[in-house]
């Protein structure tokens, strides 16, 4: 599991227990699942983000959605 200031973390119950709870989620229905494509350009962007913010995959992938 990748946080969004890209620390990776065992993707296991307890760590997704912990993490939920961490965050106070009550509704688990608010959360969603993303897949998204890992080319050049989005690398770019990931290592650019990785220098300027602490939120990097909310900027480089739920910030720059295209409706």
């Amino acid at each position: 599991m990748v946080m969004d200031d890209l620390v990776i973390q065992p993707m296991s119950t307890i760590s997704s227990i912990t993490l939920l709870n961490h965050f106070n989620v009550q509704d688990l229905a608010v959360l969603k699942e993303m897949h998204v494509h890992l080319g050049v350009t989005e690398g770019l962007k990931v290592l650019k983000e990785s220098m300027e913010s602490e939120m990097v995959l909310t900027n480089v992938f739920l910030n720059n959605l295209e409706y």
